[in-house]
């Protein structure tokens, strides 16, 4: 995942813009998963907390003045650790 992190600073700002989107997309796939589970709640509530920041991230990038910090590098990070392998893998052919 690291690799996913150092490559989210290199990639320009349209694909960054897409690949917070896919994240976005992904995470309610993961939120999904939980609907049916015992003690779905605290899951689901990680994964929205995680897609109201990535959100956030993605609204306020989208005006080109506004700096990738390496704290929403951080922050983007943290919802990556919550996606399955199999979810990561797609993200990172988006950043290559």
């Amino acid at each position: 995942m690291d690799h996913i992190k150092q490559r989210l600073g290199g990639i320009e700002r349209s694909r960054l813009l897409w690949l917070l989107s896919q994240l976005i997309h992904e995470l309610t796939i993961r939120a999904r998963f939980y609907y049916d589970q015992p003690d779905a709640a605290g899951s689901l509530q990680e994964t929205n907390e995680a897609i109201h920041h990535v959100s956030g991230h993605t609204r306020d990038l989208t005006n080109a003045d506004e700096p990738f910090t390496a704290s929403r590098t951080e922050s983007i990070g943290e919802a990556l650790k919550l996606l399955t392998p199999a979810a990561l893998n797609r993200l990172y052919e988006f950043t290559t």
